[in-house]
């Protein structure tokens, strides 16, 4: 099962379990078993047989990719990044899942970020830094190796350089200062999007404030990212408005809303695989260039030499702010998930951007390193002065990180206030934190028994 990477977007939820039937074309009616079997493990994918892949949510996405490794019937399963963007209570319905796999006689490896989803599943750990073998044994002694779980690639943001320096001329304000000058940082009225007959999003009303950190919660397929698909406008909206500092940008086209001020990040990170960490963050800082002209950039005079060279420093602060200056000259192609994902983050500081959404800021980053995200995100807000949009499932990392929390079921907003207040939500529990023990949620710790097992050390919730 390959980590976000199993399943044809082109192809619809049904032609894509069709497919997994191939190598099982010999067995009476394989298509319509395997179809049952997937159906009988994630009912949630019998609502959007006729979607494609790619129109699914994150979570959606990680559950038909199960499935169809499933479906081989395999010896050996090879899972990359089980609990990658899902939600709690769809955790732990898959851990027990994969129990049950492994209960039939099927060996079970699986590469995992999260040490809790680690203890639930695994009976022996091997950890990896830098390709070798740092740990091996059972898992729980995991938790005893505080020299094991550190963070490994995100620095010390209070010893990065604090004061911003643009590239571009400073006669006039960015569009970012503007945005941030006029009081209201992002609003959404009644913002409607429809696939068909299924409201994703369902007159949704957001208000984000200058300076401030919102984040959104809900069970996989909530509408959480086709919300800020329709901000970011890469999804055209059916109804309501989107506003940018007081500016209505609804009719805008993704790239004029970036100029605006606006920026964003995705479930996988979209980078430029050819080029270093340094040139994509260079990259991302050309619209700040203090001078653009073709002309004088092919002949290589001074002027474009000292833009280039403003805009190069400017790219080696971001990756000291970062923690990302040992991958300078690494190929974003070789770099881990959870790295490429902070490299993300670089480009979209790059852009100067007045409100930042965040889709799923920790997915693919290791235990340690989600506990030093929230003050490196909470150091960023505070040197850069942007509002934060986030969609994330780890709920120790929200708690301690947002102003307000916002919560969605079936493409509405069912509660919002303090983190706090919105986590003992009655409605939140039973759609999306779930009751099962084994799923910690309230908190920043917590203790979870591996099975037949004694309780286990405390350990950071992933979820």
């Amino acid at each position: 099962m390959p980590g976000g990477r199993g399943l044809f977007g082109s192809l619809t939820v049904v032609e894509n379990l069709r497919l997994a039937a191939w190598l099982r074309h010999g067995e009476r009616d394989a298509v319509a078993t395997v179809r049952r079997e997937a159906l009988e493990l994630m009912p949630r994918l019998g609502e959007r047989l006729d979607v494609k892949a790619a129109d699914l949510s994150g979570g959606e996405q990680q559950m038909l990719s199960l499935a169809m490794a499933l479906a081989t019937r395999p010896e050996v399963l090879c899972i990359d990044e089980l609990s990658l963007g899902l939600a709690p209570t769809v955790v732990a319905d898959l851990v027990e899942h994969v129990r049950a796999v492994h209960a039939s006689g099927t060996t079970v490896v699986i590469v995992e970020q999260s040490v809790n989803v680690a203890l639930l599943l695994a009976e022996r750990a091997v950890f990896l830094e830098k390709g070798a073998v740092t740990f091996t044994g059972p898992t729980a002694e995991l938790l005893e190796r505080p020299d094991v779980l550190r963070s490994v690639f995100v620095g010390n943001a209070d010893a990065a350089r604090a004061t911003r320096r643009d590239t571009a001329a400073p006669d006039a304000p960015s569009p970012a200062e503007e945005v941030r000058s006029r009081g209201v940082a992002l609003e959404c009225v009644g913002l409607t999007k429809r696939y068909g007959g299924v409201t994703a999003v369902d007159d949704v009303h957001l208000h984000l404030a200058p300076g401030t950190i919102v984040g959104i919660i809900g069970h996989n397929g909530a509408g959480k990212t086709t919300l800020l698909d329709c901000i970011s406008g890469f999804t055209p909206i059916d109804g309501g408005s989107i506003l940018l500092g007081g500016v209505d940008v609804s009719g805008l086209p993704p790239y004029r809303r970036a100029i605006a001020g606006l920026g964003r990040s995705f479930q996988e990170a979209r980078l430029y695989p050819s080029l270093t960490v340094h040139e994509t963050v260079a990259v991302a800082l050309d619209q700040h260039l203090a001078n653009r002209d073709p002309l004088a950039a092919a002949l290589w005079l001074p002027v474009a030499r000292d833009a280039e060279a403003a805009a190069a420093e400017r790219a080696d602060e971001l990756l000291e702010l970062l923690g990302l200056t040992r991958y300078r000259s690494h190929l974003t192609a070789e770099l881990s998930t959870g790295t490429r994902r902070i490299v993300e983050l670089a480009c979209i500081l790059a852009q100067d951007p007045a409100v930042v959404l965040l889709d799923e800021p920790s997915a693919g980053v290791a235990q340690r390193e989600t506990e030093a995200l929230g003050p490196l995100l909470r150091q960023v807000q505070q040197v850069t002065g942007c509002s934060l949009l986030i969609i994330e499932h780890d709920m120790a990392l929200m708690s301690s990180l947002c102003d307000e929390l916002v919560a969605m079921e079936l493409g509405r907003i069912i509660t919002r206030g303090a983190p706090a207040d919105v986590l003992a939500h009655e409605r939140v529990i039973a759609s999306y934190l779930g009751t099962d023990e084994q799923v910690i949620h309230r908190s920043g710790t917590g203790a979870v028994a591996p099975p037949d097992q004694g309780a286990a050390p405390a350990a950071p919730t992933p979820f």
